[in-house]
């Protein structure tokens, strides 16, 4: 009998050594572990050696993501976190419209960037910046692009990309109305080309009330150029009825004198009033004449 006793009491002992062991080699290993993890997270290990751009960029700065791409190279492959990379590169770049970001084993970084499309400068009328009031609509000194997707965006422009902007056609209205804005707007140059018009601005006031700027169109040698035009008051509903109902007027004959109206009042439910062009009047009177 004190034999078995014995034996069961070195079967208990082995069975707790035996248990201490794999405690003690399961924490080693989860110790290895989590070195093994942070050493591969040490930013000086699997270095980036090249960040490559996979499509050129026309208006974004190269050099604003260098700035950023250069925090890649000094990361890892595995210490970099893609998501907040990407974020970091859709905050600080005002052109970036979306971003790709991939690693490519062992030390590569490709980034393909899709950049906003603009289309037509644009004023946010609800907005807060200094103003000042141009033919009937508020223009700022801001630089507010639309996008083809009816977004706003705001970037900071060299010169020669603000000269190059500053000829596009400037669109207000509510920021929150802006596709809404953009889709009725082209409609309405399209309306207008019939007549040899196009647009100089377009949109709502802060009253809402729609009001057109306009540029004749004339064909030259140099191609299509653009002259000053006229004003067109709308007002806040039936504006696409008001206007057809404009062109079908102008269309025929009275064509020719379109560059002797200094602006057209359409807010009326039966007809639209016109302000004539003094000058332009007597002049295509004595052109008619001869």
């Amino acid at each position: 009998m004190a034999h078995n006793g014995t034996l069961k009491s070195e079967n208990k002992w082995v069975d707790i050594i035996t248990r201490l062991l794999l405690v003690i080699i399961v924490i080693v290993l989860l110790a290895s572990l989590v070195m093994f993890i942070g050493w591969l997270n040490k930013p000086g290990n699997f270095a980036f050696k090249k960040v490559e751009l996979v499509n050129r960029l026309e208006n974004q700065e190269s050099r604003e993501l260098q700035k950023i791409a250069a925090k890649a190279l000094n990361g890892g492959f595995f210490s970099l976190n893609v998501d907040e990379f990407r974020a970091e590169l859709l905050d600080k770049l005002p052109w970036v419209r979306s971003v790709s970001v991939r690693k490519i084993w062992p030390d590569k970084l490709l980034i393909e960037i899709a950049e906003y499309k603009p289309v037509v400068r644009w004023q946010s009328v609800d907005s807060g910046y200094v103003q000042q009031r141009v033919e009937g609509l508020i223009l700022t000194d801001s630089y507010q692009l639309l996008s083809q997707d009816g977004i706003i965006f705001e970037p900071v422009l060299t010169d020669i990309q603000k000269v190059k902007f500053n000829k596009m056609a400037l669109l207000s209205g509510p920021e929150i109305s802006a596709k809404n804005v953009l889709t009725k707007c082209v409609e309405i140059n399209k309306n207008l080309k019939k007549l040899g018009l196009g647009i100089k601005y377009c949109g709502m006031n802060k009253r809402r009330t729609w009001r057109l700027g306009l540029t004749s169109l004339s064909l030259s040698d140099s191609g299509i150029t653009q002259n000053d035009g006229m004003d067109i008051k709308l007002g806040k509903e039936n504006i696409m009825h008001q206007l057809k109902r404009f062109v079908q007027v102008f269309s025929g004959k009275l064509k020719r004198y379109l560059s002797s109206i200094e602006y057209v009042d359409l807010r009326y439910s039966n007809g639209f009033s016109v302000k004539w062009n003094t000058n332009n009047i007597l002049q295509n009177s004595v052109q008619d004449s001869l």
